[in-house]
């Protein structure tokens, strides 16, 4: 009995999380191949061939936005330290730090010569954050966007244990593993927060390397596996 009850329940969910991977790898797909087209046009973005010189890199955007898959592989190209600000802030069974316990450990980040850090946090160090940076990117996509990346990775959370911060356990997991409030946040993100943090941004981003992604389909070019980001 318990078995048909997981059933009824993993299936359904199961199939949602094939739709919208599957969704998402089709456009990812076609992103690349305009591309293709377009790098072959008109050359290499040199906003883009300049984060291979950089040593201070942010990821910024709303939850769900795509900024932990594009900031991972941008460490793996770069060979610059991932940070995720849930890793520092989330502890066991989804204990949050305290305020000074994070930034504690944020401001020692900050202090290193090389990074990426990814995440929002905007009440959090963001201004000294902008400041240490030598590139910005913003993952800058629509309400529709962040709430499918949402759900998927709630999915993902639930049915393989993946994208957990590092202190939080498979055993913390839960179904819908989102509050109202959250989703408030993510549905009021670009009319409550981003002009709180789109002025600092534009501000900072004048004498630094900024990249600003509409949808976080336009870093599929950037997620191959030999992707080489010299020209």
């Amino acid at each position: 009995m318990n078995s048909v009850k997981y059933a009824i329940v993993f299936l359904p969910l199961f199939l949602l999380y094939m739709l919208l991977k599957g969704g998402a790898l089709a456009v990812g797909l076609l992103y690349r191949l305009i591309h293709l087209i377009l790098t072959l046009r008109a050359g290499p973005s040199n906003k883009l061939l300049a984060v291979q010189h950089a040593k201070r890199i942010i990821v910024i955007g709303s939850p769900g936005s795509g900024k932990t898959c594009l900031a991972r592989r941008l460490s793996m190209w770069t060979h610059l330290p991932y940070i995720s600000l849930d890793d520092l802030y989330w502890g066991p069974e989804w204990k949050r730090s305290t305020d000074e316990q994070f930034h504690k450990q944020l401001g020692e980040v900050l202090q290193r010569e090389e990074w990426i850090i990814e995440g929002n946090y905007h009440e959090r160090y963001f201004t000294e954050r902008l400041q240490r940076s030598d590139t910005i990117i913003v993952m800058d996509v629509s309400t529709i966007e962040a709430i499918s990346g949402v759900i998927t990775r709630s999915l993902n959370r639930f049915l393989f244990s993946k994208e957990l911060p590092i202190g939080v356990g498979q055993e913390s997991v839960r179904i819908w593993d989102i509050s109202p409030r959250f989703i408030r946040f993510v549905l009021g993100f670009r009319r409550r927060i981003r002009p709180k943090i789109w002025p600092l941004i534009l501000q900072y981003g004048e004498k630094r390397n900024l990249i600003i992604l509409k949808s976080k389909y336009r870093s599929c070019p950037w997620m191959s596996p030999d992707r080489r980001l010299s020209p």
